[in-house]
């Protein structure tokens, strides 16, 4: 009897102990950092809120409540407070041009003049306080001119005998003054090349606006910048990526010295965000940016010019141009151009080989089409990589989105083709008033941009800026997504006033929550990284932001006046307001 007591005794305690282990197991390591308080979302479906999130090291350790994260911290644990504010996943940013965005910030840019005249007002600026024979300039808004853009009177009214080159806006045309067509040697001879156009006055004269590939006539005797130089403005430029809680993006057009640049900066350990790049198409005449013998290596080597962060990933395609331009490819003519539909950069029997090509070799396509024709045109050739190939796990993206033939809503669904808005355009600008309602009509306006009908047929949804063509601020977009109208001019209205402004289709509005999934647990599948990022899960690498407010809590015209207080990467603080 004594000896079954004992081995009671000894049974009850060895449960107990067990008991005790298994509890304690879970939190056996220590927190670096918890966040506690506010609105924690998460984006993970199936937990879609929680009160507190560990993290340890790089990594999300423990995603509930406040009561079981406590079972974390030490001594040594840094406890974040954000109460009143809102936690979510870094955002993604499925479309932006990293050297483009920091060129913007350090040159001289005029993207906010708010009209022609203080654009030149601007522009004489840069050139006054610049001992430089160049001035380039970022941001021109071809609104302000009539469908040619602008032309030589006015440029050389502003730049005299300097040299001087206008990007404009979109990144589909620049313009320049006699001096420069002088020193590029363009004049009446100068045929137009493949996929370009060159704006001409009525004697058949360059009149000082050169688009798509015709671009390259004028840019290839603008001085280059170094390695150095480059070097310095992804630096600024990541920054501000860093600054607007950015943790992921996808590089939507670089070469090689935008492969190099990245791979220095990761080699230095300066590389605060996550890069999937889209490596330029080698072939053709439109934004070729390397020989095709050094595209082709690229191509092959792609896995191992990658690294931690920086992924070269993907190829990047123009299946058209843009409507401002007349460039983008139509279903339906342009009004005032009977039978001209745009400009296709690829016959389709071209494109179909080129996609089915690359789909054979497990490249992810990255593409850029504006007009329902070219949307149309790179859906075929997804189709026919299919059917050529099979389907394969690759998540090719389509970017920009301004007109979608309804007939193609659910081919992105069936097709497995993600959908990449730049919903910041989603307003009824002087863009789409100006130059897109007189060339293609009332009812293909209303249908420009439809987030709502591609979200509703089933197929994933990203959000990307485009910078520097447009605001790098992903609240600044969700706002628009959300509402349909100018988020700046929201900032005047009171929160009953959400009604006075011009709304571009209402119906294709959407919600805060499928916005937000379009900026990090979708936007991070769409970068094969949904395993790695995109959510608050334990697990994945502590990529979070902390806003000001809870976006769920305020009226929708207030998004974009949210501010980002703190960017963490692999659980670094990476930016702090």
């Amino acid at each position: 009897m004594f000896f079954k007591v004992i081995d009671v005794v000894f049974l009850v305690r060895i449960v107990l102990i067990g008991m005790l282990l298994a509890l304690l197991a879970p939190w056996a390591s220590s927190a670096d950092v918890i966040l506690v308080g506010g609105h924690i979302y998460t984006a993970e479906a199936q937990s879609p809120a929680a009160e507190a999130v560990v993290i340890e090291g790089d990594t999300i350790a423990f995603v509930g409540s406040r009561r079981e994260a406590e079972r974390y911290r030490t001594s040594a644990t840094r406890v974040i407070s954000t109460e009143g504010k809102m936690v979510l996943p870094g955002f993604h940013d499925a479309h932006l041009h990293t050297f483009m965005g920091g060129r913007s910030l350090v040159g001289c840019d005029v993207a906010n003049a708010p009209d022609l005249a203080s654009t030149e007002t601007l522009l004489k600026s840069c050139l006054t306080s610049s001992s430089s024979l160049w001035l380039v300039a970022e941001g021109l808004n071809l609104a302000f001119f009539g469908e040619s853009g602008p032309r030589l009177d006015w440029l050389n009214a502003i730049a005299g005998d300097r040299l001087m080159l206008l990007r404009a806006s979109d990144g589909h045309s620049v313009s320049v003054n006699t001096a420069v067509l002088q020193l590029a040697e363009i004049s009446s001879a100068t045929a137009t090349p493949p996929s370009g156009v060159i704006e001409r006055d009525e004697q058949g004269a360059p009149s000082g606006t050169f688009r798509e590939s015709a671009m390259a006539l004028v840019e290839r005797v603008v001085p280059q910048v170094t390695e150095e130089e480059r070097l310095s403005l992804m630096r600024t430029a990541i920054g501000a990526i860093n600054e607007v809680g950015i943790t992921s993006v996808f590089d939507a057009w670089v070469g090689s010295a935008g492969i190099a640049a990245y791979r220095t900066l990761e080699a230095q350990n300066e590389l605060s965000v996550r890069v999937r790049a889209a490596l330029a198409y080698g072939y053709g005449d439109l934004f070729v940016t390397d020989t095709p013998t050094v595209y082709e290596r690229q191509l092959r080597e792609r896995e191992a010019l990658s690294g931690d962060r920086f992924n070269l990933a993907a190829v990047k395609l123009f299946i058209d141009g843009v409507l401002e331009g007349e460039t983008a490819a139509l279903v339906s003519p342009y009004l005032h151009k009977p039978g001209y539909l745009g400009e296709l950069t690829y016959p389709q029997h071209d494109l179909n080989d080129i996609v089915a090509n690359l789909v054979s070799y497990k490249v992810q396509v990255y593409t850029h089409a504006v007009g329902d024709g070219g949307v149309r045109a790179i859906l075929n050739a997804f189709e026919f990589a299919e059917q050529t190939h099979g389907r394969k796990d690759l998540r090719h993206h389509i970017s920009h989105l301004q007109l979608i033939h309804p007939d193609d809503y659910d081919r992105f669904a069936e097709l497995d083709v993600v959908a990449n808005f730049q919903a910041l355009w989603a307003v009824p600008d002087e863009w789409v008033i100006e130059l897109n309602l007189p060339v293609v009509g009332l009812d293909r306006v209303h249908r420009m941009y439809p987030i709502a009908s591609i979200a509703e047929s089933g197929a994933t949804l990203v959000g990307g800026s485009d910078w520097n063509v447009s605001s790098l601020n992903p609240l600044d977009a969700i706002e628009v997504a959300v509402l349909r109208q100018d988020w700046q001019a929201n900032d005047a209205l009171t929160d009953d006033q959400l009604s006075q402004l011009d709304v571009l289709n209402r119906s294709e509005r959407v919600d805060l929550d499928t916005m937000l999934k379009a900026y990090t647990i979708d936007a991070a599948w769409s970068m094969h990284q949904e395993a790695l990022t995109g959510s608050l899960t334990p697990g994945k690498r502590a990529d979070i932001v902390i806003l000001s407010e809870d976006l769920f809590a305020i009226p929708p015209q207030r998004i974009s006046t949210v501010q980002v207080e703190k960017t963490f990467i692999d659980g670094q603080l990476i930016y702090q307001r």
